[in-house]
């Protein structure tokens, strides 16, 4: 629903016409892998996979995407479509494209290096490490530990924040501006996806370090396992083939390039800069499920530390059939299956991984639409590591008592309207900081129809699907939170 609010994924815009480009090619040229890399194979199912990606780009409309998959045996690649829309210059199996929220995962694994060198440990208060950290709620603060960081169960309201410019935007003023943050929930008593926590867990992680987290990335997990098309400072980008992502106009339905390719450096731990390879994320998330090993042999993590990031830790909100659970930096489905997304400007990146299996994905899109590839494109693949198919929830056909739903629901940057339409509830969104080029742009409403268990489902009439659900009733009945996706927004009005 709206066009900023998901470091995680969300669909954002209107069905547009298929670009006119299209490409799709397996990555069997040696000049644009290291010599350390697994050998790509170029057989059969390499290129079903290209002629596959090819197709559901094409008939999603989106810009450009990058595909890779190990198949427990076999590394998989394949490209479809513009890196840039305006040059018109292809996707290439070396192209670096945005990874947004992705990055939580390798912040996580930073901090577990602390937990391996017996720097931290995960029950340490916050303030033990950063003292000088100060929240609105300084009680709350000192209930807060260094695991509810990265688990998401923290309850700092910290969506996002104003940006005030190039000078003054280090990971550490992102970080000294949560004192005028307040809480969604007291610590440990919820779970809520917060972007600002995992900023302040990547600055606990330099700051014990006495390094940038630029620098720690690079050193700690880029260079050890390999990965060579990967980068998080944004200075490093005329060193690579680099993507541009396409935004949705709302008011025409048409793909426009964002005027921002990054997003604020101060949130880069939350994943506003990193860009790498879907060759070079696999090769990352291949050793997280491999005990902290990299496929060149190189360790960076503790197997034990590595386990305890798949471990489930906390429970997002359930909408619908599906459950969500949260270890430490991923997220983790049904069947054992952890994964994570990532958006920005024109970004939509999805990463999974199976560690009962060994394999690993990852699907990189310069597009806002681009979750829609999960559908047409990787849910085939997932199914087929677990068994499990999702269906969605039929719709009842009794009316529901809209009071108890009514009213305006917000965290620090989104707000949540739940208005009575004839018949059911309507919803609108509108974003209260304007981070992206067309976040000022007002979207259509979502009729909601219920599908029991208090929550709703719809669509808007530029084609986004909606699923919320509304949670813990008040004395007098009426929901405090609404549950959008991760993310708990609280009643306001």
């Amino acid at each position: 629903m709206s066009s900023r609010r998901d470091f995680l994924l969300r669909t954002v815009g209107a069905t547009a016409a298929a670009l006119p480009f299209g490409q799709a090619v397996s990555a069997t040229d040696s000049r644009l892998e290291p010599t350390d890399r697994p050998k790509v194979s170029a057989h059969d199912a390499t290129n079903d996979y290209a002629r596959r990606l090819d197709a559901a780009r094409l008939a999603t409309g989106i810009t450009g995407a990058s595909f890779a998959y190990w198949d427990g045996g076999t590394l998989h690649t394949a490209v479809s479509g513009l890196r840039n829309s305006v040059t018109r210059d292809p996707v290439t199996v070396d192209t670096v494209m945005h990874v947004g929220s992705i990055t939580k995962v390798m912040n996580a694994a930073l901090m577990m290096q602390l937990v391996d060198d017996s720097i931290i440990a995960l029950a340490d208060p916050v303030l033990k490490h950063l003292p000088e950290l100060r929240l609105r709620d300084m009680q709350a603060l000192r209930r807060m530990t260094c695991g509810m960081l990265v688990n998401h169960t923290s309850g700092i309201d910290g969506e996002w924040l104003p940006e005030y410019g190039p000078d003054q935007e280090r990971i550490v003023d992102a970080v000294n501006r949560c004192a005028d943050l307040g809480q969604l929930y007291a610590p440990g008593e919820a779970t809520s996806y917060c972007n600002l926590a995992t900023v302040i867990a990547g600055h606990m992680t330099e700051r014990l370090r006495g390094k940038s987290w630029y620098t720690l990335v690079k050193t700690r997990i880029y260079e050890p396992l390999g990965m060579h098309h990967a980068l998080v400072d944004p200075l490093e980008v005329p060193r690579f083939r680099a993507s541009i992502g396409d935004l949705t106009d709302v008011t025409t339905g048409k793909l426009v390039q964002t005027t921002r390719p990054f997003l604020a450096p101060s949130f880069a731990p939350a994943g506003s800069t990193q860009m790498t390879t879907a060759a070079d994320l696999v090769m990352f998330a291949r050793a997280m499920i491999n005990g902290g090993v990299g496929v060149n042999g190189t360790r960076i993590l503790s197997d034990a530390s590595s386990r305890r990031m798949m471990e489930p830790t906390a429970e997002f909100v359930s909408i619908g059939t599906s459950i969500l659970k949260v270890g430490l930096g991923w997220m983790i489905s049904e069947g054992g299956v952890l994964g994570h997304g990532g958006g920005g400007p024109g970004v939509r990146s999805q990463l999974y991984a199976h560690p009962a299996s060994g394999r690993a994905l990852a699907l990189l899109t310069n597009c806002d639409k681009g979750e829609a590839l999960k559908s047409a494109f990787l849910d085939p693949i997932l199914e087929s590591w677990t068994g499990i198919k999702h269906s969605r929830p039929p719709r009842l056909k009794e009316q529901v008592d809209p009071r108890p739903y009514e009213g305006t629901y917000e965290n620090n940057a989104d707000r949540y309207i739940v208005t009575v339409r004839e018949g059911g509830l309507a919803l609108r969104t509108a974003d209260k900081l304007s981070t992206f080029d067309n976040s000022n742009q007002q979207r259509p409403a979502a009729a909601l129809y219920p599908v029991g268990n208090d929550t709703f489902e719809g669509t808007t009439a530029t084609g986004s699907e909606v699923a919320i659900r509304f949670v813990r009733p008040d004395a007098r009945g009426q929901m405090r939170f609404l549950a959008s996706g991760d993310r708990l927004l609280a009643r306001s009005q």
